[in-house]
């Protein structure tokens, strides 16, 4: 798997950034492919957005794993 270079990770934490802020709730699918990138961009730059913090901000994305 290519790694990320700085560029696409920062363009990812700055739009997870503006995502965060909407007052509408992304949709779970979204959500979970944040977490993805997230991931990716937190091991490029070792800061912004990770894993955890997505869960953290959008726990309802994952209530149905809960479930399961």
């Amino acid at each position: 798997m290519a790694r990320m270079t700085p560029q696409e990770a920062t363009a990812v934490n700055i739009l997870l950034g503006y995502f965060a802020g909407r007052p509408e709730l992304p949709p779970g699918e979204i959500v979970r492919c944040f977490e993805i990138l997230a991931n990716r961009a937190h091991n490029r730059l070792q800061g912004g957005w990770d894993e955890f913090a997505v869960r953290r901000q959008w726990p309802y994305a994952y209530e149905e794993e809960v479930r399961a």
